[in-house]
């Protein structure tokens, strides 16, 4: 009797051993609660990945028409720049347009700040020294769409951009040519705000972007195709997918970089 109920004990605790190795397995109470856990894990992530979006559209709503005034003005000034002959004038317009870039960022910013889109102090107070300075660096967009229009038309395809010759050319076409500098738009996104805003170096602007990018990839996989076809369809709609998204995307644009303005 007593060897059977040693027999008997044995067996209880190998079936304890195996309860708990199941336990480990995540077949019990603690794999409902892995599983519990994933879940809440994913739907952080899930709203993580709307947050850009949700807060950019909340700017938004708080001056459209404003907004829309202030994204067309750098249109207009580029176009009204772009009159002048030759392609000096084109790259004057493209240089000129990085400082306008730059005071349409701080604009959106008083916007998120102090409740108002215009401000000359705001613009007046940034840092512009070392961003004036790097802004070659912010050519690189238009130098690519230059780049890929010689590879898909050769030498008409520089004349088109820089000489503004026109050809005969589909909107498709062009559509690429001009999506073509997206890739380095967004690697360059978030510069002009950190150096004047957050008072940051190019260095330490291109490391946060990086951050940015690591941590929320999806939202920026998202921002990166919407941004592609805004400007793939603006031939298609002489212009109008850009005037018509571009105070959003701004917007958006902003609730991304939002959490990095402070002063280091």
């Amino acid at each position: 009797m007593t060897a059977q109920t040693s027999v008997n004990q044995n067996e209880l605790a190998l079936q304890a051993t195996d309860s708990y190795q199941n336990d480990a397995c995540g077949n019990s109470t603690y794999g409902k609660k892995s599983n519990a856990t994933s879940t809440y894990k994913n739907h952080k992530a899930h709203l993580n990945t709307n947050v850009w979006f949700k807060q950019g559209w909340q700017l938004f709503k708080q001056a459209p028409f404003s907004l829309f005034a202030l994204m067309l003005s750098p249109l207009i000034i580029e176009g009204l720049l772009q009159l002048l002959a030759g392609p000096i004038a084109l790259v004057l317009s493209k240089w000129i347009m990085v400082p306008v870039i730059g005071a349409t960022w701080l604009c959106i910013h008083n916007l998120a700040t102090k409740g108002k889109v215009w401000s000359l102090s705001a613009i007046s107070n940034a840092s512009w020294g070392k961003f004036l300075l790097i802004s070659p660096l912010l050519l690189l967009p238009f130098l690519s769409q230059l780049m890929f229009s010689w590879l898909l038309l050769g030498s008409s395809g520089v004349d088109l951009l820089l000489f503004q010759q026109f050809i005969d050319i589909s909107a498709h076409t062009l559509g690429l040519i001009f999506s073509s500098a997206v890739p380095l738009i967004m690697l360059l996104l978030f510069v002009a705000p950190l150096m004047l805003i957050a008072k940051r170096s190019f260095k330490q602007s291109m490391t946060t972007t990086f951050s940015i990018v690591s941590a929320q990839p999806t939202s920026f996989a998202i921002l990166f195709a919407l941004n592609t076809l805004v400007i793939y369809f603006a031939p298609h709609t002489f212009g109008l997918s850009v005037l018509l998204a571009s105070p959003v995307i701004a917007c958006i644009h902003y609730g991304a970089v939002k959490a990095h303005l402070s002063h280091i």
